[in-house]
């Protein structure tokens, strides 16, 4: 459309205006083998995206590697894109100008068609390639930022399982500390009830001796109840024995006082 207005515009002048006698244009074969030559050659397009990013990153996490390492390399794959992203779009804005000076090459040329036909046809083909090149470079940017945001979300979930397995150790740990603490309240639990066993059997074991004791103290307090009724009733034998002999002789007395009386009287 620009190329036509400024054809359009080159040929609506003043009518007064007399239009000058245009050269001789260059055949067209020339034209094109010298614009071929002279015109910016396009860059190639960007090879087909292989393996993506986070189909990269989570088949490296699958395998036995390191999950630190491979957040790392997720990180420094989010760097280099980002830094990929800087570049591109300085080369986008650098293509942009380009398209500028074409443009305006162009519009200088388109009004100097008489005297370098030529020209414009260089022009023309600057302002295709650099058209080219910089949707090269715009497309080439949109994927580096598509990357970048699959390759940031795929480092998200690689963040999100360490904290998880972080979480799993811990909850681990919590497990076994819990079930440790199980088992030794339950073997203190049972080291009480032997505990408590042995302590009734000592109490049985002390009652049946403390019963022994009292049986034994009771046989003794008997034995020597029945000792002392003996020696009581022995003593009480002697004495009546004693007593009978002291009756015998103070009678024999009694009789012997009584005859000597009867001899102090005769």
């Amino acid at each position: 459309d620009e190329e036509q207005g400024q054809g359009q515009g080159q040929g609506q002048g003043p009518k007064e205006r007399a239009r000058p006698r245009r050269r001789q244009r260059p055949s067209p074969r020339r034209m094109r083998t010298r614009g071929a030559e002279e015109a910016p050659q396009p860059k190639a397009k960007a090879k087909a995206k292989g393996l993506g990013i986070k189909a990269q990153v989570m088949k490296d996490f699958d395998t036995d590697r390191n999950i630190d390492e491979v957040v790392d390399e997720a990180r420094n794959s989010v760097s280099e894109i980002e830094a990929s992203i800087v570049v591109a779009e300085s080369e986008e804005k650098k293509l942009s100008k380009e398209v500028e000076e074409a443009k305006k090459a162009l519009q200088q040329t388109s009004a100097r068609v008489d005297e370098a036909t030529n020209k414009e046809t260089v022009a023309l083909e600057k302002l295709k390639a650099a058209h080219a090149a910089r949707a090269q470079a715009a497309e080439a940017t949109q994927q580096a930022r598509e990357q970048r945001t699959e390759t940031a979300k795929t480092l998200k979930i690689l963040e999100l399982e360490v904290q998880g397995r972080a979480k799993l150790v811990e909850l681990e740990e919590a497990r076994k500390a819990a079930q440790e603490a199980s088992e030794a309240a339950k073997k203190a639990m049972e080291d009480a009830k032997q505990k408590e066993k042995e302590m009734a059997q000592a109490v049985k074991d002390a009652f049946k001796d403390q019963g022994a004791q009292a049986s034994l103290a009771i046989k003794d307090a008997a034995d020597e109840d029945a000792k002392g009724k003996a020696e009581a009733k022995e003593k009480k034998a002697s004495d009546k024995q004693a007593e009978k002999a002291v009756i015998a002789e103070l009678g024999e007395l009694e009789k012997a006082r009584l005859a000597r009386e009867k001899e102090r009287q005769q």
